[in-house]
């Protein structure tokens, strides 16, 4: 399953020189090194901060374009690690919050 990027309720907020939206995404087959998620499926054309927010025991971290997802491996007791390669995520929908212009 492909990545989808949904923009929700009153999506976007005006805040000074810049705007804020809000939706849902879900990252379908993960890929390391992250999913690609582009200004304009925040409805925007440039995003200065992405803010992903956590589900399903996942953490989503955005760096260079990209949503990145960690787990705890309680097994290895190490802190968090990525998500392997291949991984379906497709039951797992975030939210988040994109400031840009």
């Amino acid at each position: 399953m492909a990545s989808t990027v949904t923009l929700t309720g009153d999506w976007m907020l005006s805040i000074g020189n810049e705007r804020m939206t809000r939706g849902t995404a879900n990252l379908g087959t993960y890929a390391t090194g992250g999913i690609t998620i582009t200004p304009a499926q925040c409805g925007l054309g440039l995003i200065t901060s992405f803010i992903p927010k956590p589900a399903g025991g996942y953490i989503f971290q955005y760096s260079a374009g990209k949503v990145l997802a960690y787990w705890q491996d309680a097994v290895a007791k190490d802190p968090l690690v990525e998500v392997d390669t291949s991984t379906n995520l497709s039951s797992i929908t975030f939210s988040w919050d994109a400031i840009g212009r």
